[in-house]
């Protein structure tokens, strides 16, 4: 079927019109460039109650100095008050006991079921106390007691903030992150009102705690509060692969105003591994806040973990990136002009590609849906439908790619062209994406590219089925053997552990750790694997034996797709900068083109052999 140039042409031209979008998109990402690294307040605590050598201003001096930016403070409770020897809690039975062999009948008979709390000295707990608990005030004896009925969850709620931590962080030199749980509705409310109260002192970011944000499930209540945080000029941080319930309603009402977290344990790996995991998340997840947890152990060691994890991650980021308080990023912004740009040059290539179907019915459905999708989209604004539309041409790249490029030639020059050319389509249906899916609600993550296991799966069924189809027909007339049955086996095992190998909970060996480490420090960022070292050697190496051997070179081209359609899945990610998708797949570009010019090399070399064993034996005795 004729796929007339003017057609080509015109989707580059549509294409290239969109280019202020994508640059919009590259510009803000380059110039959010702050980060921060961030721990608990209150873990500094424990750590200073565990030591008789430093207290709590020592540990923040020796922290700051090794970089530390912030420190998260979370509201106190009763029980906090209690430790750190504030107020001693009783409830009535202790009361009584107390009470057992005293005189005073009455006031044991009189005595209320709850909890009886002594009155803090320092004027600011008892103010803290009075203002958020309202309790009543019963005299026992000569002692002045805070009375509170009995509640569950009461000792242990963090119903208000303590301002002489922050007090203290500032003097640190620090900045602070507000922490919000979501307790219940009393002190949710007193929160609330605290933390308006609170816009001068110097912040500006809060950080939710839990599983669900403040107010919720009551989702009007969200929306009050989180507006008027916003208002008042507060930001909000998402917790990387911990997504709040609520969050995603306060970040659609905030435009999206949101700081990329990634919070993680030292305890779980060690310390280079940590360090190097905070590296690569601010590097290549646009996170802007590490948030750490102080390891267990001795305070000594505790403490030197701690300043080395920070030294360690500022090191290595320094040059690139400025430390300080985090910001959103700026709003990106995509015009309904790009939109439609973007809509039509994507129509116009799914029509090109069902051209590989070589029947005129499938250009006319395939792009009729693709106009629908379009359409629908344009006129309700419904994201699923985007993402449908995007789903589709991230399909359709790279298995056009592959299928569109084959040729029977042995030239080098020949099959550096096709390689040229598959990734050119390939790019071509990225551009599209990234363009279509731009925005900061998905560089911040809360919306996503959906099917990122279909992109992995279908061109690859497609391809097999496209080029094996009539030799998978003649199979159904050989009687199976156990042989068959093990290729079977293999081949099932081979997918499944392809399969499992993607997305984010993939398993890695150590090796491949190691390598991967290996590979970050020499280039910066790691090609993927999939890429370099077998998609596209195979798909170089079957353009050259597709000639001689085609059926060698059908079965080739099938794991030579698995290069392309990971190109494609890299920039599906749409959270990573765009600058670091592009060097990763530049890496494989040029790493898997010289392993596949080494494999053609070999090819030439044990080939001949191979066939001339193959053909003795099959010589008649």
């Amino acid at each position: 079927m004729m796929k007339p140039k003017w057609l080509w042409l015109a989707l580059l031209l549509l294409l290239v019109i969109t280019i202020p979008g994508l640059t919009d998109r590259w510009q803000k990402e380059k110039t959010n460039n702050t980060y921060e690294i961030a721990v608990p307040y209150n873990e500094i605590e424990k750590l200073a109650a565990e030591t008789e050598d430093l207290n709590i201003e020592d540990i923040l001096s020796r922290l700051e100095e090794a970089g530390l930016n912030t420190v998260s403070i979370a509201p106190i409770s009763l029980n906090w008050m209690e430790d750190q020897n504030l107020i001693s809690i009783y409830n009535d039975k202790e009361i009584k006991k107390a009470l057992l062999f005293n005189d005073k009948n009455r006031e044991m008979n009189d005595l209320q079921k709850g909890y009886y709390i002594t009155q803090p000295k320092k004027a600011n707990f008892k103010q803290i106390i009075e203002q958020n608990l309202n309790p009543e005030t019963i005299a026992i004896k000569d002692q002045t007691f805070y009375f509170i009925k009995e509640k569950p969850g009461l000792l242990s709620s963090n119903f208000a903030y303590n301002e002489e931590m922050i007090e203290q962080a500032k003097a640190s030199g620090l900045n602070f992150i507000l922490r919000a749980g979501n307790e219940d509705q009393l002190v949710n409310g007193n929160i609330m009102e605290q933390l308006n109260e609170m816009k001068e002192l110097d912040t500006s970011n809060i950080l939710f705690s839990g599983n669900e944000i403040i107010g919720y499930p009551n989702m009007e209540k969200v929306e009050k509060w989180t507006n008027s945080l916003s208002n008042n000029g507060y930001q909000f941080y998402f917790i990387e692969f911990n997504l709040q319930k609520g969050l995603q309603t306060v970040a659609r009402n905030t435009d999206y105003n949101i700081i990329r977290l990634h919070s993680l344990d030292l305890d779980n790996k060690s310390l280079p591994e940590n360090v190097d995991q905070a590296v690569r998340a601010v590097k290549e997840r646009n996170i802007r806040s590490i948030f750490f947890h102080i390891q267990t152990g001795t305070p000594e060691d505790r403490l030197k973990n701690a300043t080395t994890f920070i030294e360690g991650v500022h090191d290595k980021l320094a040059g690139q990136y400025t430390q300080g308080i985090p910001a959103p990023f700026a709003k990106i912004n995509t015009p309904i002009w790009i939109q439609m740009a973007l809509f039509a040059a994507g129509i116009l290539f799914t029509g090109l590609s069902s051209t590989l179907l070589r029947r005129k019915k499938w250009v006319f459905i395939s792009t009729t849906l693709m106009t629908v999708l379009a359409i629908a989209y344009l006129l309700t604004q419904k994201l699923f439908l985007l993402q449908g539309f995007a789903l589709i041409i991230a399909i359709l790249a790279p298995t056009y790619a592959v299928l569109s490029t084959m040729r029977n030639t042995n030239s080098m020059k020949d099959i550096t062209v096709q390689y040229m050319k598959a990734i050119g389509i390939t790019f071509i249906g990225i551009w599209m994406i990234v363009g279509l899916l731009n925005g900061n609600s998905f560089i911040t993550g809360f919306e996503v590219f959906r099917g990122v296991k279909l992109v992995y799966a279908i061109p690859i069924i497609f391809v097999f089925l496209f080029l094996l189809w009539r030799e998978a027909l003649k199979l159904q007339h050989i009687s199976v053997k156990y042989w068959h049955m093990i290729i079977i086996l293999v081949i099932g095992s081979v997918g499944f552990y392809y399969m499992t190998r993607t997305g984010n909970n993939a398993s890695v060996s150590e090796i491949e750790l190691a390598i991967r480490s290996g590979l970050e420090q020499l280039l910066y960022v790691r090609p993927r694997t999939k890429e370099f070292l077998i998609g596209f050697p195979a798909y170089l190496l079957a353009i050259y034996v597709w000639g001689n051997h085609q059926l060698i070179g059908k079965l080739l081209l099938i794991p030579g797709t698995i290069g392309f359609l990971s190109m494609m899945n890299t920039f599906t990610h749409l959270h990573i900068p765009l600058h670091i998708s592009l060097l990763r797949t530049g890496y494989s570009i040029v790493i898997g083109y010289l392993i596949g010019l080494l494999c053609i090399y070999i090819y030439k070399i044990c080939a001949p052999m191979v066939f001339k064993y193959i053909a003795i034996r099959r010589e008649p005795q």
